[in-house]
């Protein structure tokens, strides 16, 4: 493997100076400021300020005293502090440029060619969609039901999108919870990285709304098979009515998988899959396949919540579940 260059450090924030003083530390070995100095050429004061932002860094051990050696540490902590401190840059300058973008659009009236609707067609769909992921700020809001476009079932996208922070609130067609291998594939890794999911036995239409700024709504199901276009709605009055639908179909939902906040420590990471499956309104022989499990083997851990929950009937166990936060 190559061995890193100033270039690739300076972008983690570096000064140039103290890229390049690291970059030689690895050379040639721990050396004293003032042989440092003396190699790079560079006078006592700036090297001073490059070598401090490398120990705050934690990319130069700490000295003891003025003249001791200089000398570089494991860089993996220090550069993902100074990659995460990066992203918050980034994210910040990202979120100020679309407020300086709003205030604009306030403040003057759009050109006669910016749209407010566009049809995206069936070729750039995917495209399209992944675009709008990777250029989430805050949160994605969706219906998610068929039909399906992508390549794979997996969204690794999603899943990184998470791990840096964005919210993702999914409401799934039941249909969609009951397709064992989207629920495997998708569904269930999304959730295990902090998708909130909730399910309902049908949603209003398959769209994803990306930070209050646009939204992506397919055409009518009833035109699935023969047409996969969408249209992409940007800042205009249908936004506020498109999130006002989402939030609405999401208060009347059922969650789907476990609570943020697990109290009781009896169940099981299966039992929690299975209460999900069944508040969501899938049937045995669906929840069965979801968890590769049979149908015995389902109803014997069924039977086992109900005893646990001193209940008589699936429907005391449902309340049970959601009154004690097993949902």
């Amino acid at each position: 493997m190559s061995p890193v260059t100033e270039s690739q450090l300076g972008s983690f924030g570096l000064s140039p100076l103290a890229a390049r003083a690291y970059r030689y530390l690895l050379d040639t070995g721990p050396l004293t400021p003032e042989q440092l100095g003396a190699d790079l050429e560079v006078p006592g004061p700036r090297l001073r300020e490059a070598l401090e932002q490398l120990v705050s860094s934690a990319l130069l051990a700490p000295p003891h005293q003025a003249d001791d050696p200089v000398v570089p540490l494991d860089p993996t902590a220090g550069l993902q502090l100074l990659a995460s401190q990066q992203q918050a840059r980034l994210t910040a300058a990202v979120t100020a440029a679309v407020a300086s973008y709003d205030s604009y659009r306030r403040t003057h009236s759009l050109a006669p060619s910016a749209p407010t609707v566009e049809v995206i067609e069936q070729a750039s769909l995917q495209r399209t969609v992944v675009e709008l992921e990777r250029g989430v700020v805050t949160q994605v809001r969706s219906f998610d039901t068929a039909p399906y476009g992508a390549p794979s079932i997996a969204n690794p996208i999603e899943i990184d999108n998470l791990a840096r922070g964005v919210s993702y609130r999914v409401l799934y067609a039941q249909s969609t919870v009951e397709d064992t291998e989207r629920y495997q594939q998708n569904i269930l890794p999304c959730v295990a990285a902090g998708e909130e999911a909730r399910s309902a036995p049908s949603v209003p239409a398959k769209m994803m709304l990306v930070d209050d700024r646009l939204a992506l709504v397919s055409l009518s199901s009833m035109h699935a098979d023969t047409h996969h276009g969408a249209l992409l709605v940007h800042r205009c009055s249908l936004l506020p009515a498109l999130s006002a639908l989402f939030e609405s179909a999401w208060k009347a939902a059922r969650p789907l998988g476990p609570a943020r906040n697990e109290g009781e420590t009896v169940l099981r990471p299966v039992d929690r899959r299975l209460l999900a499956l069944l508040a969501a309104g899938v049937s045995d022989e669906a929840a069965a396949r979801n968890l590769n499990i049979s149908k015995r083997t389902l109803a014997r851990a069924v039977e086992r919540l109900m005893s646990l929950a001193g209940a008589s009937s699936r429907f005391q166990l449902g309340l049970h579940a959601r009154t004690e936060g097993w949902l």
